[in-house]
């Protein structure tokens, strides 16, 4: 297999690209390879999917890679815009990156990994960026879960109070049961805390929700009751603070008696 094939199969690159030459510069550590396309590649419109024709190429890119063995990897390439008979003269959608980035997708899922375990300043120390590029493909991935949560159901979730620093200082959090996962994190614990993630879910994830378990917190339920269709079916009162008024009503019948 020649390196150009090699590096092919490594990058994820398919039809229209293809790899055009490798050069290893062994003085910077680097790996650079330059990606190209046929000339009479038709190209999807981002909009609408339709085949266009080449309209004319944006200035080189660079994209930092996943290393090879000790090798920092480049990849070049000069975007294409296709001309669409709706939707005008559009840049093409690139397979191994989003619009913005200055990293391919398969290297952004590789720091994902790592921040679920070490901090920003850690992982940008292990990846060799900065600070600054870490942060901005956390949110990048943020906002891709974001946009997936938008067409997804929920249905068991779970709001709470988390307490913090000294006083009476609150965080609200929204969660879902079956993923496991955090869904929402506002100051306070208002009626108005929770007006941001009900905001997110269309008509139809409400709907879609079938249990809410919480606490006796008023606020907190009649924030369910004005989002949430059937709401009262659908509250479920965690057992910790049911069994602490049954307590309170059993001692106070105790001592009056």
């Amino acid at each position: 297999m020649q390196d150009k094939q090699l590096f092919a199969h490594l990058l994820g690159v398919e039809t229209p690209w293809q790899v055009e030459r490798v050069e290893l510069r062994l003085g910077e550590g680097e790996v650079h390879v330059y990606i190209t396309h046929p000339r009479a590649t038709r190209w999807r419109c981002p909009q609408c999917a339709r085949r266009c024709r080449l309209y004319d190429h944006q200035p080189e890119r660079r994209w930092r890679h996943l290393d090879i063995f000790q090798y920092v990897t480049i990849v070049h390439a000069e975007p294409p815009r296709c001309q669409c008979p709706e939707h005008g003269v559009l840049a093409v959608s690139l397979p191994w990156a989003e619009k913005t980035s200055r990293f391919t997708a398969l290297f952004e899922r590789w720091v994902i990994g790592w921040l679920g375990v070490a901090s920003q300043s850690a992982v940008a120390e292990q990846m060799r960026i900065s600070w600054d590029e870490t942060h901005a493909i956390m949110e990048r991935a943020v906002a891709r879960g974001l946009a997936r949560r938008s067409v997804e159901t929920l249905p068991t979730i779970g709001i709470d109070e988390k307490a913090f620093r000294k006083g009476h200082n609150y965080l609200t959090l929204v969660y879902d049961h079956q993923g496991s996962r955090v869904l929402h994190v506002a100051e306070e614990r208002k009626e108005a805390s929770l007006a941001g993630f009900w905001a997110m879910l269309s008509p139809d994830q409400k709907e879609g929700i079938e249990a809410i378990s919480m606490d006796m917190w008023e606020p907190f339920i009649n924030s369910v009751r004005a989002n949430v269709p059937d709401a009262d079916s659908k509250i479920v009162f965690d057992k910790y603070h049911i069994a602490s008024h049954l307590g309170n009503a059993v001692d106070l019948v105790r001592r009056q008696e």
